[in-house]
C-alpha cells in the first residue's frame, strides 16, 4: 500500500512537470519568467492529501 502511494504520488508529480514544459518561441516573442512556486504548490498540496487519505485508513 505505501508503494503505491509513492508510485501515484510520483506519477502526479511527473504529468505536472511535463504539462510545465513549453514549447521554444520565436524572436519576436518576449520570455516570461516561469513560476515555478505553482508547481511546488501543486506538489505540496498532492503529498498532503495522499497523507490524509493514508491517515483516514488507519
Amino acid at each position: 500500500m505505501k508503494n503505491s502511494q509513492k508510485l501515484v504520488l510520483f506519477a502526479f508529480i511527473l504529468i505536472g512537470s511535463i504539462a510545465n514544459a513549453q514549447p521554444g518561441f520565436d524572436d519576436t516573442v518576449e520570455d516570461v519568467a516561469p513560476i515555478p512556486g505553482l508547481l511546488i504548490a501543486a506538489a505540496a498540496a498532492i503529498g498532503i492529501g495522499v497523507r490524509s487519505v493514508y491517515k483516514k485508513s488507519k
